[in-house]
């Protein structure tokens, strides 16, 4: 679901990459309209009227691709990214989405690649550097997605979410006394975060603080995480 909303939320930053087409711009309007009602298949056909008049318009087949990858078309979703990307090298927010794809259909490793050349495109984006830290953890180069969440909070110190991620990261290295430490800092602004207590008390767990991890636990629990009930029941009498 995150991953939907974020190429909805791409659909409309690409609007009008190449200002020279503004003759499409209706097509597109329609095209985003009814991608926003979920009416997909209707999108489609209005992408599909640009592609045709405008073959060398990379902002059509960007939106096209969103559209396809709506109605479940991996392959045709990364043709049509990959084609916009063939267009224009220097297409942002094409990296991206192309990015989300390969996220979403577990190309781990191309992830990282598309975040790389964001990076090189923005390198003053901090949200590049937090997104490619993700997608190492789940490559499993979680040393490379520690050096990622750094060099996040090093642009901007208040992107706590990397400071959660980098206790993740820490956490599958078996680090968990430095995951702890994270874990500590992101509760303190967040101690809502169900998540949060979960982990550390893992972390806890994994140290021989069993007492931590029930209380944690206990506090995940009574937030409602029903993973949490299951470890008091297994863990904690």
């Amino acid at each position: 679901m995150k991953i939907i909303k974020k190429i909805l939320f791409l659909s409309l930053s690409i609007y009008l990459h190449s200002p020279i087409m503004a003759q499409s711009a209706s097509v597109l309007k329609d095209g985003t309209k009814k991608m926003l009602k979920h009416d997909f298949n209707g999108a489609l056909k209005e992408y599909n009227k640009v592609v045709e008049k405008y073959p060398d318009y990379a902002d059509a087949f960007a939106h096209r691709s969103m559209t396809k990858f709506r109605l479940n078309d991996e392959q045709g979703a990364l043709d049509d990214i990959n084609k916009a990307i063939e267009l224009d090298s220097n297409f942002y927010t094409a990296y991206t989405i192309r990015a989300q794809f390969h996220v979403a259909f577990k190309y781990f490793n191309d992830a990282v690649d598309d975040y790389s050349k964001c990076i090189k495109l923005k390198p003053e984006s901090e949200i590049n550097y937090h997104e490619r830290g993700i997608a190492r953890i789940d490559a499993g180069d979680y040393e490379g997605a520690i050096k990622d969440f750094e060099e996040t909070l090093k642009l901007n110190p208040d992107f706590i979410e990397a400071v959660y991620q980098k206790g993740i990261a820490k956490m599958k290295m078996k680090n968990y006394s430095s995951a702890i430490k994270d874990f500590n800092v992101y509760l303190k602004i967040n101690p809502d975060a169900v998540n949060a207590y979960l982990e550390r008390g893992i972390c806890k767990d994994k140290s021989g603080d069993a007492y931590g991890a029930c209380k944690d636990w206990m506090r995940a629990s009574n937030r409602g995480y029903k993973e949490a009930d299951m470890l008091l029941k297994m863990k904690c009498k």
